[in-house]
């Protein structure tokens, strides 16, 4: 059978929603102006790519123009990839890779030398050169078991309504977004509809989003928004954490102190922590802070290898060359010399066979500085003699974890 990806065009739109919510196993409310609206003012219909059989929307795909940080505080394009389904009539018939043609094939031509995703399910995104690049630490807690400690000298928290939140917690947050690689930047309208819409439906029987604002030398210096769901039962409601960010360390203290003194609320979760954040010793038990799961999120994709490579700095000066393989999108494919001084890379393509060999989701996965290129080695994911991957590995790597606060 033959599909054809056409354009999005807007009579259409509510029937593409309908497919995406098929595709993850929801139903679509059509009467719910509020959501539509959301949908229409967060995504560009130009980037949006609905895979038909004749008249039918058999597939979905679509993309966000997104700027992410890379090591170095460089702020680099990234096409995030989304809303990715086929529907269960038409699987297994080519239609994702047709879809995945399209994104890598339009991003390439706007000029984003990076793709991003959050892979829904892992065996799928890797055979299309996307590498893990960025791991998160979900975690909970018995504030009466960990200590629930001292208030923090110097830092006060106040909550705030919505209204104070939508002018405060946005420059907090691009304080934190330019120096935390994997972190991409938030417009008006992403944090009007992703990190404040806040419809009941949403919230699994929990409030609604509480702001809460930490304040040092009573300058705005960190925030917390989260929810609480109560427990009545045996009195362990939940403080349920959706986003920490903070500007200075006695800000991070109070902010956290704040989150375990609720009380009626000793359990407390956060969904997404940095796997470098040192929460386990900020209390007097730290062993009470149990990870309830340690796992891949954002995904890295250099469509443009030249351009994403010299768009980073490095954390060690020297010379290497890397052959790279890449079945998805021939034009990386080749050997690059990548030479670094003063932590600033330059690179080019060369002739011959590379100090290390690898393929392009591996590169993914190294790029934000996140990952061990002596543990890819060892797995069979990069070639070459130990001390070429001793220096790649101490080149790539950041001096902080890569994060990202969010599911795009």
């Amino acid at each position: 059978m033959s599909y054809e990806i056409r354009k999005l065009v807007a009579d259409e739109l509510d029937t593409f929603r309908q497919a995406i919510a098929s595709g993850f196993g929801e139903d679509l409310d059509r009467d719910d102006e509020q959501s539509r609206e959301r949908f229409k003012s967060t995504f560009d219909q130009d980037r949006m790519y609905p895979v038909y059989d004749g008249d039918d929307i058999v597939g979905t795909g679509g993309d966000f123009e997104l700027t992410v940080t890379v090591p170095g505080g460089a702020q680099v394009p990234m096409s995030g990839l989304t809303i990715i389904t086929v529907q269960p009539t038409h699987t297994r018939q080519g239609i994702l890779t047709a879809m995945m043609r399209r994104h890598i094939d339009m991003a390439r031509e706007r000029g984003e030398p990076l793709g991003g995703l959050w892979a829904s399910e892992v065996p799928i995104y890797g055979r299309f050169g996307y590498g893990p690049a960025v791991s998160i630490r979900s975690i909970k807690y018995d504030a009466r078991q960990v200590g629930r400690g001292e208030a923090e000298v110097g830092s006060t928290v106040r909550l705030i309504d919505a209204e104070e939140a939508a002018e405060l917690l946005p420059p907090l947050f691009a304080a934190v977004q330019a120096e935390r690689p994997g972190m991409f930047q938030r417009s008006e309208t992403w944090w009007k509809y992703r990190l404040f819409y806040d419809p009941e439906k949403y919230r699994d029987g929990a409030s609604a989003l509480r702001h809460a604002l930490a304040e040092v030398a009573g300058e705005p210096a960190g925030y917390m928004t989260y929810r609480q769901k109560a427990n009545w039962e045996d009195f362990k409601g939940e403080v349920r954490i959706r986003e920490i960010i903070a500007t200075s360390d006695a800000a991070y203290r109070g902010l956290w102190h704040y989150a375990s003194n609720i009380d009626l609320f000793p359990i407390v979760k956060h969904w997404d922590l940095p796997v470098d954040d040192p929460l386990d010793h900020l209390f007097n038990d730290g062993r009470g802070i149990n990870t309830t799961s340690l796992h891949d999120s954002l995904w890295i994709r250099l469509i443009d290898v030249l351009d994403a490579l010299g768009k980073r700095t490095y954390s060690r000066d020297g010379g290497i060359t890397i052959s790279l393989s890449d079945a998805f999108a021939e034009w990386n494919e080749g050997t690059y010399r990548l030479e670094v001084d003063g932590g600033v890379g330059s690179c080019e393509r060369v002739s011959g066979e590379g100090d290390v060999a690898m393929d392009v989701a591996t590169l993914g996965a190294l790029y934000l500085g996140g990952s061990d290129a002596r543990g890819l080695a060892r797995v069979g994911r990069i070639a070459g003699g130990p001390e070429a991957i001793s220096l790649l590995d101490m080149m790539f790597r950041g001096s902080v974890a890569p994060w990202c606060a969010e599911i795009f």
